[in-house]
């Protein structure tokens, strides 16, 4: 997020498999609605085991007004969160906000990609 010339300020929260905050960081100068956003990302990406890139699509159909009615809250169609997967098992996730969605699940990607 930091890399030149990228200076994204972002919420960052990493998650269990459950969805529970296990880690957060907010780097100076991020909004503060980021700090929500980033760990209803992860959250959903841990409960649903898959970015949320996918819900995102997904309500880009029709059929993505059933979306909103599967939880309390709702699953975050918002790309920027990832699954962690270690081992072919997913141990929790991770979730971005403060950039575009795009960039959210760029940052998102790199973090992710650190376990294995």
């Amino acid at each position: 997020a930091t890399k030149s010339p990228r200076n994204w300020k972002l919420a960052i929260s990493v998650v269990d498999t459950h969805g529970e905050l296990v880690y957060f960081y907010k780097m100076d100068s991020t909004q503060v609605g980021s700090v929500t956003i980033s760990q209803n990302k992860a959250r959903t990406a841990a409960r649903y085991r898959r970015p949320t890139q996918i819900f995102n699509n997904v309500m880009q159909t029709p059929a993505g007004a059933y979306i909103a009615t599967l939880e309390s809250p709702p699953p975050t169609a918002s790309p920027g969160g990832i699954p962690l997967v270690e081992g072919g098992k997913i141990i929790g996730a991770v979730g971005c906000s403060g950039a575009t969605g795009d960039q959210d699940a760029v940052a998102c990607k790199a973090g992710a990609d650190t376990v294995k």
